[in-house]
């Protein structure tokens, strides 16, 4: 995160947590309004906090009393920085594999989607950008080649044809393009690509390369590419919002779930490798949820509509 997004994370989290604590003045709700209305990034900052929960729902969810943290974040900078990383998600992804990450990535991207949304972008090329929930990217074109930034999730690239080259960025590299329908995947420094109907060329940031044939998907990251598989009809169901899955372990459906979900979704790791096939809407998560544990050996504790764990039955 960068300076300027960790001041304004900080500015946010101040206010938020002050407003929980019960202990707000009116006068201090309006200083807040104010904030908030001064510069279009504060506003969205709070509206993708209040939407992915973060400083919101986890104090309460934890039992934690929001005097408390108030006082806290008047602590020392190291000691606030600790807060500030647990309210923000980076404390909750030890054994629930979640965290705000892509929310914050995506601040001041030029296109980007929150929890549980999808959208379908026209470039000035021709091209047509899809995004999945979480997701962001950004445009960069010119006289000499058209540039997509991915800054995290996942989307489908219709890349229309141009004399100019079409390069996508990555976490792990570059996948190059022409006249091509690309699947991409980039979340927690782990990208796939999928060919749909044409070559791609792949280069690592270490500068390994790979062509990637038309009906072909491989995973990789900047130092190695994985194995070379089919490309699975199923890996763009979402885009009609579906997910569909043939006997792929039960943390491959979490994970695809957590983007349409506010809050924590954990997964204890004795489940994680159990096995399902079925078709499911993305969009009526909690009914994917119920459907799972009527048909695996596990159970579902909700501690709120934000804190939701799948534990063996």
């Amino acid at each position: 995160m960068s300076n300027e997004q960790d001041r304004l994370v900080e500015q946010a989290t101040r206010w938020i947590v002050l407003l929980r604590s019960g202990q707000a003045s009116e006068a201090q709700r309006q200083a807040f309004l104010a904030w908030r209305a001064r510069d279009p990034r504060h506003d969205e900052l709070c509206l993708r906090l209040e939407r992915t929960l973060g400083v919101f729902q986890v104090p309460i969810a934890q039992g934690v009393d929001g005097g408390v943290l108030q006082r806290a974040l008047e602590a020392p900078s190291s000691r606030r920085k600790v807060l500030q990383r647990g309210l923000l998600g980076v404390g909750l992804m030890i054994g629930g594999g979640w965290s705000l990450a892509p929310s914050f990535e995506s601040l001041g991207a030029d296109f980007s989607t929150g929890i549980g949304q999808r959208q379908t972008v026209q470039l000035d090329d021709g091209s047509e950008l899809v995004l999945n929930a979480q997701s962001a990217a950004d445009v960069r074109f010119d006289e000499q080649r058209r540039v997509l930034q991915w800054r995290g999730g996942e989307g489908l690239i219709h890349v229309a044809a141009d004399r100019r080259p079409f390069v996508l960025h990555t976490s792990g590299g570059e996948v190059q393009a022409r006249d091509a329908r690309v699947l991409l995947r980039d979340r927690d420094a782990r990208c796939r690509v999928g060919a749909m109907d044409r070559a791609l060329q792949i280069v690592t940031r270490g500068g390994d390369r790979l062509q990637l044939q038309a009906g072909q998907e491989v995973d990789f990251d900047r130092y190695r590419f994985g194995v070379v598989q089919a490309l699975r009809s199923a890996d763009s169901a979402w885009v009609n919002g579906l997910l569909e899955v043939r006997d792929r372990p039960l943390s491959e459906v979490i994970e695809a779930l957590r983007p349409y979900r506010h809050g924590v979704l954990r997964l204890d790791p004795a489940i994680a490798g159990l096995r399902v096939s079925g078709l499911y809407r993305l969009d009526q998560s909690d009914r994917v949820l119920d459907a799972l544990s009527r048909t695996l050996p596990i159970r579902i504790s909700r501690r709120s509509d934000y804190w939701v764990t799948l534990l063996p039955a």
